[in-house]
């Protein structure tokens, strides 16, 4: 931040190297005190939740995040950081008081049918890159990252039509078998 309260739009560099060394401590000391520096800045209160979680301080991102998102559950604010939390607390997501339950993607059957979805009016082959792109746009969560999508989806030969890519498996492409 600059010296007169002005957003610096540089100051994601010191996040970034924390982040990327993994220094959890220092992430959440440095998200802190962006937080509280800007109090109405939501984004800043988010990143802060999410450096409470990554330092597996679910409880206080659940104390933390909870009123915040009472309050700008329109937006959809704080639903990671809840579900993180709650996930790392042993807990699902019905253990929450949603004011609107999020749409949660897991690997299960509903997946499948979005995926296939997707598939249907696409002639070539797709990589699973752009399905986890389409499924973060469509859903609340996704419940797996990119990689646990692509190994679930490579072992379904008998929808898909798979091109492994074996050195990256998300380049792996997908084209829906037709019958």
């Amino acid at each position: 931040m600059n010296s007169d309260d002005t957003y610096d739009p540089e100051s994601w560099e010191g996040d970034y190297e924390l982040y990327e060394m993994e220094d959890w401590v220092g992430l959440l000391n440095l998200r802190e005190k962006n937080a509280k520096k800007h109090p109405s800045d939501l984004y800043a209160q988010q990143r802060y939740a999410e450096a409470l979680n990554l330092n597996k301080r679910y409880n206080d991102t659940l104390d933390f995040i909870a009123p915040l998102y009472k309050a700008n559950y329109e937006i959809v604010f704080g639903v990671h950081e809840i579900i993180d939390a709650l996930y790392g607390l042993g807990k699902t997501e019905n253990d929450f008081n949603w004011i609107n339950k999020p749409d949660i993607l897991k690997l299960d059957s509903n997946l499948i049918k979005l995926c296939t979805d997707f598939l249907r009016p696409k002639r070539k082959s797709v990589s699973v890159t752009d399905i986890y792109c389409d499924l973060l746009v469509k859903s609340d969560y996704c419940a797996f990252n990119e990689q646990e999508l692509a190994n679930y989806l490579v072992k379904l030969t008998d929808i898909f039509a798979v091109q492994i890519d074996t050195e990256y498996i998300m380049d792996s492409k997908l084209k829906l078998k037709r019958k």
